[in-house]
């Protein structure tokens, strides 16, 4: 191999997409209470925090740990532990860094969750799930495999943006509710602690 072509073989594998764990990814240690604004300690803040404005529900899901999931039941809007998740088969989304598996298909074969990705409509306009169109897991997660996943990666800064994609949630209650995600980073930067805002829409 010469020198040019070794060059270029190194300046590919650098720019890999790998989404990287070390930096910037780790943060400041720092977070932002969602409850007072205030910037606080990483490990005081809750995992899962839902504040409603009228049908509209913001959650902030604290997806940092690199081992393990955090899961959700979008019809309590509250984290389960693992254990009543699976003993309860009751979760509906899951979350560990960027990576978002819904309940059904590969993330759990017993599981009931649906995800539909609509385009062409906006979030404040949809009041109506649609008829078809859903999905479960499979190879990749919905989140990951339907046009292209559901955040834009920057090569040059390893960082994170989410897309404006509209998502319906058919959950394992059987109910539905349109989704959009928001940002991957806290007020204070921190990755992995994910915005999202979802609200019930009526069965198609």
């Amino acid at each position: 191999m010469n020198r040019t072509s070794a060059l270029l073989l190194m300046s590919l594998v650098a720019c890999a997409p790998d989404l990287r764990i070390d930096h910037p990814f780790d943060g400041t240690g720092q977070c932002v209470d969602p409850a007072t604004a205030q910037q606080v300690d990483c490990s005081l803040v809750p995992l899962v925090f839902v504040r409603r404005q009228g049908e509209t529900r913001e959650m902030i899901v604290d997806a940092t740990n690199k081992e393990s999931k955090v899961y959700v039941d979008l019809d309590t809007g509250r984290e389960m532990k693992t254990e009543e998740a699976f003993s309860t088969n009751g979760w509906d989304l899951a979350f560990k860094r960027f990576e978002i598996t819904a309940n059904g298909g590969s993330s759990n074969p017993e599981g009931q969750v649906r995800v539909a990705v609509l385009e062409g409509t906006s979030f404040e306009s949809l009041t109506r799930a649609p008829v078809g169109g859903y999905q479960q897991d499979a190879a990749e997660s919905v989140f990951t495999a339907v046009n292209g996943g559901w955040y834009y990666y920057d090569l040059g800064t390893h960082k994170l943006t989410t897309k404006d994609e509209l998502y319906v949630v058919q959950t394992s209650d059987g109910a539905y509710f349109k989704l959009r995600m928001g940002s991957y980073y806290d007020a204070s930067g921190t990755p992995a602690r994910i915005s999202l805002s979802y609200a019930p829409v009526s069965a198609p």
